[in-house]
């Protein structure tokens, strides 16, 4: 009796041991482009970047495709490493390090500065057409001098993607955001 219930339990020992569900492994992206310099001595004082505004339904460490117009899903195993806004900032502000146009950029508002940038990101997702996807990036800039809106720059891409996976979007998507800065950066060195 005693060697039938070891047995039984042994038995349950190693079946419950083999139920073990497997680890899911998640890959983590983020959003890294370059901007070189654009002039050698800087043309303006100074700017404070203000942390973008992303749509709250994009700012999230899901990353988000649809098939279908007004329909969005995340991936499963594919995630931001941060949330975009975190990301995007940082990246904006090492862009205009980068590019020399002031010479100081500004993280801390208490700090007067001659401009301001605002920025707004209204669309960030993948858009999967016929066999093709897209990274679609809606996004909008303001550069604000005494609390009046200098210049406004709008930026409304739908970059073809090399793979129809995340990875496709994530490097269509970083394309999509060199190009928006580039072309903000080159319009502020001609003010």
């Amino acid at each position: 009796m005693r060697s039938s219930i070891l047995i039984f339990l042994t038995l349950i020992l190693f079946s419950a041991c083999s139920f073990k569900q497997e680890k899911i492994s998640i890959n983590h992206y983020g959003i890294d482009f370059q901007t070189k310099a654009l002039e050698t001595k800087a043309k303006f004082d100074s700017i404070f970047i203000e942390e973008p505004n992303i749509n709250r339904a994009f700012n999230s460490q899901a990353i988000f495709y649809s098939n279908k117009e007004f329909q969005f899903e995340e991936y499963a195993k594919n995630r931001w490493i941060s949330f975009p806004s975190n990301i995007v900032y940082t990246q904006i502000v090492d862009s205009f390090i980068s590019s020399n146009i002031f010479a100081n950029v500004l993280k801390d508002k208490k700090i007067k500065s001659q401009y301001r940038l605002k920025t707004e990101v209204f669309k960030m997702y993948q858009n999967f057409e016929d066999d093709k996807s897209y990274a679609v990036l809606k996004i909008k800039f303001d550069l604000l001098k005494d609390e009046k809106i200098v210049k406004s720059f709008n930026f409304n891409q739908k970059t073809l993607c090399d793979t129809n996976d995340a990875y496709g979007f994530v490097k269509a998507l970083n394309s999509s955001f060199e190009k928006s800065l580039n072309s903000l950066l080159k319009d502020l060195s001609i003010l």
